[in-house]
């Protein structure tokens, strides 16, 4: 057996198992025969809109409420982790756990069971790291928090980045860990061209993105228990009603 098969095996498995999309199979059994709701970000003036092409565990909790997103969000975490852990804990002075964990990535945003289209990978990326370093999950995630105070958009991509600075401290710079976090980083970025691309229009056509339009949907729905879509003509529905008050 070549040296390189066990690394091509860790490839394939990984990228099959990412390959399977839960918000998608999510929406197909609740609301079959139908595509699922893109996620549209707002300008603040309401004259235009950036639509994200990812399916995933945000998009099922604005559509169905959070107890569908928080199953879709476990799900892709545990289609990361679980391969991902094992395989550290069956092959520890190997590095097979990272192609695998780099390989559902792949598989999670270019899913060959759909079309090469998928998922964001937040919840997948933070399985893996879970599995491969827990105290580097916290910390690198609270980074990227605290970048989101800054820049709410970019918050979730702080994080993932900063996981460069930290496999390279805990395991030096010329690590396997390294080439990973670097890897998962740039698949990362890549989906999100397009979108970065779209805000750099909007700005020099004056609108500016409403940043919060999601989370508040995300957090209202998890507050109340109502879908997004519910919270969303709700806020429509007071911005209507506004005017006739003001009168």
């Amino acid at each position: 057996m070549s040296d390189w098969t066990p690394y091509l095996l860790a490839a394939v498995l990984g990228y099959l198992i990412g390959s399977i999309q839960p918000a998608r199979i999510v929406f197909a059994r609740l609301r079959p025969g139908t595509e699922p709701d893109l996620i549209r970000t707002p300008t603040t003036d309401g004259e235009a809109e950036l639509v994200a092409r990812a399916i995933g565990a945000t998009n099922v909790m604005i559509a169905f409420g959070p107890r569908w997103g928080l199953l879709t969000m476990a799900l892709d975490a545990l289609k990361a982790f679980v391969p991902t852990l094992a395989l550290l804990l069956a092959f520890p002075d190997e590095s097979y756990h990272l192609v695998c964990a780099v390989a559902v990535l792949v598989g999670h945003l270019w899913s060959v069971w759909y079309g090469f289209s998928g998922g964001g990978g937040n919840s997948s990326i933070m399985g893996m790291l879970l599995a491969i370093s827990p105290i580097g999950l916290v910390l690198t995630h609270v980074g990227g928090m605290l970048i989101g105070k800054i820049a709410p958009m970019f918050a979730f991509l702080g994080g993932v980045a900063l996981t460069i600075p930290w496999f390279a401290w805990r395991d030096g710079i010329y690590s396997p860990e390294v080439a990973f976090a670097v890897a998962i980083t740039v698949l990362y970025l890549l989906p999100q061209l397009t979108q970065v691309a779209d805000i750099r229009r909007f700005k020099r056509e004056g609108h500016e993105l409403d940043v919060e339009h999601v989370m508040r949907l995300m957090k209202g729905s998890a507050a109340t228990g109502k879908t997004g879509a519910e919270l969303a003509a709700e806020t429509s529905a007071a911005r209507r009603d506004e005017p006739a008050e003001r009168e």
